[in-house]
C-alpha cells in the first residue's frame, strides 16, 4: 500500500483499418494511460479526428449550452439510461427542448437588460424631480446648451456674470443642489467653467415625456410587467431542468465519451497505413491488454510492452511514469488529503496510509470529546444524503472515522462537552477526600470515573482531567513521543526513497542525520527530566555523530544550519496538547458560566435555578458550546494537516515536484448503464 502500482511501458500498432475498434477497447477497458505522440519522429505524423467526431463536438457544446442555461451541474445520478435509449432522445433533447430552453433563456436575458436600463433611468430622474421642468425641455436646443447635474455650492451668481442671458432652476435633494441651466451656445464654455469651480458632477437626462415623477411611474410600471413576464420564464427554466436533468446529463456523459473517442487519434503517432499508441498500463493488466485488442482486432495489431530498460530511458529523456494510488477502501477516502499536496512520484511511497492512520488519531487527540464527537457524527450523518458527489463523500468519510476517535479520547479524558459538563452526571464523580489525598500524592489526573469500575489505567489516571497539571505534563511528554514517531517514520522513508532515486549520498548524510537527530535530541530530553546521566550521554553522543553526518552531507557546513528547523519539527506536535487546551478551556468557561454564575446569580444565590435563570443559562450554554464545536472541526482538522505536510512530509514526499496520476483512456460511467 505504501508503494504505486507497478507500471510497464506499452506499444501498440496496428493497421488504421482496425483502428476503430482498437479505440474502442481501449476506452472500455481503461487500462492503457496514454503518452501523446510529440511529432519529433518524421516518419510519422500526428492522427485526425475519425468518424463523426466534428457533429459530436457540435452536439456537445450546443448541449452544455442547454446545460448553463438551465444550471445543471454534475450529481450523483438518481437514474441511468442505456446509451440505446439516450440516443433515441438526443435528437428531441438537443432540438426542441434546446430550441424553448435557448429562446426562453435569451428572452429572459432581454428582460434583465430592459429592466436594468429602466432603473438606471429611474435612479437618473430621481434627482431631476426636485425641478419645475418637464423632461422634453433638456433638449431639442440648437442656440441653446444645456447643463443639468449637481453642484455643491450655489451657481445662480456667477453663471449670470458668465451669461447675462441665462436660465438657472435648482433645487435641494438629499445632501446635493440639483441645478438646470440654460445658455446660450457661444457661451457654453463659460458657464460650463463656472460650474466645474462648484463641483459640478453631470446627469444623464433620458430621452423622455412629462415630468420626472411621471416618467418614473410609467418607468416603474414597465418593470413590473417586465417582471411578471419574467417569473413564469423562469419557472418554466426551472420545470424544464426538473423534467431533463438526468437525460442531459446522460446525454452530456455519452457525447463526451464519442468525443473522447473519436478525438483519440490527435494524441497518436500515424502514416498513411498505420498507427501508434503509446502508454503506461499496470504490468499486471499486460497480458488482458494483449488479449482482448487481439481480439478486437482480430489480430492485425501489434502489442509490446518495453524492457525496464527502454522504460528507464523514456523517463530519462523526460517522461513521467504515471502514479496509481493503491489503498483498500477504507483507506482510499484518505487518498484526498494526498492529492491536495501533491501525487506521489512513481518511486515515491505514497503517503495515504500513514494519513489514515495518524490525521483520525491526531483529530481525536485534540477535540476529545464524547459529546462533540457525537454531534459531528449526526450532522455527517445527514449531509452524507445530502452530498453524494464522490468528493464530498470522502470528506465526510474521513472526518466520520475522525469522529470516533473523538469519542474515544473523550472516554481517556472524561468529557461529555466538556468538563463539568453531563460527564459528572453520567459516571459520578471522586469524593473530594479522595481527590485531595491525589492532590497532596501529585497523581491527580481528574475526578471523573468510571461508575463502579472506578478510574482506570496506569497510576488510575483515567478518565484524566487534561486541565490538571499532572495531565498537562503527560501530555506534552506524549505529544513529543508521537512526533518522534511521526517525524521518524517519515525519515526512513525519504532515507528508502532516495535511495530508490539511486542518491546515496542523500540517503545516508541527508535523510538518516535527521532521523539520528531528532531521536537522540528526544531521548536527551527524556534523560534530563528524569536525571538518568548514561542516557543524556548516549544521546550527546548520537546527536554529535548527526550533525558531523549532515556536515559531510550534500550541503555540506550549510546542511548543519537547519537543525533548529528539526528541532521546531517536534515541538510543533504540542499543538496536539495546546489546542486540544484551548477547546476545552472553552468548555469548560461555558459550562462554569452556565451552572455556577448565571443561574445562581438570576435565581439570587438560591440552590434551586428560577425558569428565567435556567433559559438563560442553556441559551448561553447552548451558544458558546456551538461556537466552541465549530472551532472544534476546523482545528482537529487544520492542524494535523499541517503536522503531515509540513513535519512529515517534508522528510521524504515530493522531493522531487509530485507525480503524474494514472489516467487511463476511457471513462468511468455515471449516468449510462454499463
Amino acid at each position: 500500500m505504501l508503494r504505486p502500482v507497478e507500471m510497464s511501458r506499452v506499444v501498440v500498432a496496428g493497421s488504421k483499418d482496425v483502428m476503430e475498434p482498437v479505440v474502442e477497447k481501449l476506452h472500455e477497458m481503461r487500462l492503457l494511460h496514454i503518452v501523446s505522440y510529440s511529432g519529433n519522429d518524421k516518419s510519422f505524423q500526428m492522427g485526425k479526428t475519425m468518424g463523426k467526431g466534428k457533429e459530436f463536438s457540435e452536439s456537445l457544446i450546443k448541449l452544455r449550452s442547454i446545460e448553463r442555461y438551465l444550471d445543471i451541474k454534475s450529481k450523483a445520478p438518481d437514474v441511468t439510461f442505456s446509451e440505446s435509449d439516450i440516443v433515441s432522445k438526443m435528437g428531441n433533447l438537443l432540438e426542441s427542448v434546446g430550441d424553448e430552453v435557448t429562446t426562453t433563456f435569451e428572452r429572459i436575458t432581454t428582460i434583465e437588460t430592459e429592466v436594468k436600463s429602466k432603473q438606471d433611468q429611474i435612479a437618473a430622474l430621481r434627482p431631476l424631480s426636485v425641478l419645475p421642468l418637464s423632461l422634453d425641455l433638456y433638449y431639442g436646443y440648437d442656440s441653446l446648451s444645456v447643463f443639468v447635474g449637481s453642484v455643491v455650492t450655489p451657481v445662480d451668481a456667477d453663471v449670470a456674470r458668465a451669461s447675462p442671458k441665462c436660465e438657472v432652476f435648482s433645487g435641494s435633494s438629499k445632501n446635493a443642489t440639483i441645478v438646470a441651466v440654460f445658455a446660450p451656445a457661444e457661451k457654453a464654455s463659460d458657464v460650463s467653467t463656472v460650474l466645474a469651480e462648484h463641483g459640478f458632477t453631470d446627469i444623464s437626462v433620458p430621452r423622455l415625456t412629462g415630468t420626472p415623477d411621471q416618467a418614473i411611474a410609467t418607468l416603474e410600471s414597465d418593470i413590473k410587467r417586465l417582471m411578471g413576464e419574467k417569473d413564469p420564464l423562469q419557472k418554466r427554466l426551472k420545470d424544464l431542468n426538473k423534467q431533463y436533468e438526468d437525460q442531459i446529463l446522460a446525454a452530456d456523459e455519452y457525447l463526451s465519451m464519442q468525443t473522447q473517442k473519436t478525438d483519440a487519434p490527435l494524441r497518436f503517432a500515424t502514416t498513411d497505413n498505420a498507427f501508434v499508441v503509446d502508454g503506461w498500463i499496470p504490468t499486471t493488466q499486460y497480458e488482458t491488454l494483449k488479449g482482448e485488442l487481439d481480439r478486437a482486432a482480430a489480430g492485425k495489431v501489434h502489442v509490446e510492452k518495453l524492457s525496464a530498460s527502454e522504460a528507464e530511458t523514456q523517463v530519462e529523456a523526460g517522461e513521467d511514469i504515471p502514479t496509481k494510488m493503491n489503498n483498500p477502501g477504507i483507506v482510499k477516502p484518505y487518498e484526498l488529503i494526498t492529492r491536495l499536496f501533491a501525487i506521489p512520484e512513481y518511486k515515491e511511497y505514497d503517503p495515504t496510509l500513514l494519513i489514515f492512520v495518524f490525521f483520525p488519531i491526531f483529530f481525536g487527540m485534540i477535540l476529545g470529546d464524547v459529546g462533540y464527537g457525537i454531534m459531528i457524527l449526526l450532522v455527517l450523518a445527514a449531509l452524507k444524503k445530502k452530498f453524494r458527489t464522490e468528493g464530498w463523500q470522502q470528506l465526510i468519510n474521513i472526518v466520520v472515522i475522525a469522529s470516533i476517535w473523538s469519542i474515544i479520547f473523550g472516554i481517556f479524558f472524561g468529557e461529555i462537552f466538556g468538563p463539568l459538563g453531563l460527564w459528572g452526571y453520567t459516571f459520578g464523580n471522586l469524593p473530594h477526600e479522595e481527590i485531595l489525598a491525589l492532590e497532596h500524592s501529585g497523581m491527580f489526573f481528574g475526578e471523573g470515573v468510571f461508575g463502579p469500575l472506578g478510574r482506570l489505567g496506569p497510576l488510575g489516571m483515567f478518565p484524566m482531567y487534561r486541565l490538571a497539571t499532572n495531565a498537562v505534563l503527560l501530555l506534552i511528554g506524549v505529544s513529543l513521543f508521537i512526533g518522534v514517531l511521526h517525524c521518524g517514520i517519515g525519515s526512513v522513508l525519504g532515507v528508502k526513497t532516495e535511495l530508490n532515486y539511486g542518491e546515496k549520498k542523500h540517503a545516508y548524510f541527508e535523510r538518516l542525520p535527521v532521523l539520528i537527530f531528532q531521536v537522540a535530541f528526544a531521548l536527551l530530553l527524556l534523560g534530563l527530566i528524569l536525571g538518568i546521566m548514561p542516557l543524556q550521554i548516549v544521546s550527546g553522543i548520537a546527536l554529535v555523530i548527526a550533525i558531523a553526518m549532515m556536515i559531510m552531507g550534500p550541503e555540506g557546513v550549510m546542511g548543519a544550519t537547519h537543525l533548529p528547523f528539526f528541532v521546531s519539527n517536534l515541538i510543533s506536535y504540542l499543538r496536539l496538547l495546546a489546542i486540544g487546551l484551548a477547546s476545552v478551556g472553552v468548555a469548560f468557561a461555558a459550562n462554569k458560566l452556565a451552572f455556577q454564575v448565571i443561574m445562581p446569580m438570576l435565581s439570587g444565590g438560591s440552590e434551586s435555578p428560577s425558569m428565567v435563570a435556567f433559559i438563560v443559562g442553556v441559551v448561553v450554554l447552548l451558544l458558546v458550546h456551538f461556537i466552541n464545536l465549530l472551532l472544534g472541526i476546523l482545528s482537529p482538522f487544520m492542524h494535523p494537516l499541517r503536522l503531515h505536510y509540513v513535519e512529515m512530509f517534508t522528510k521524504f514526499y515530493s522531493q522531487h515536484g509530485g507525480g503524474v496520476e494514472y489516467s487511463p483512456f476511457g471513462h468511468v460511467r455515471r449516468y449510462l448503464k454499463v
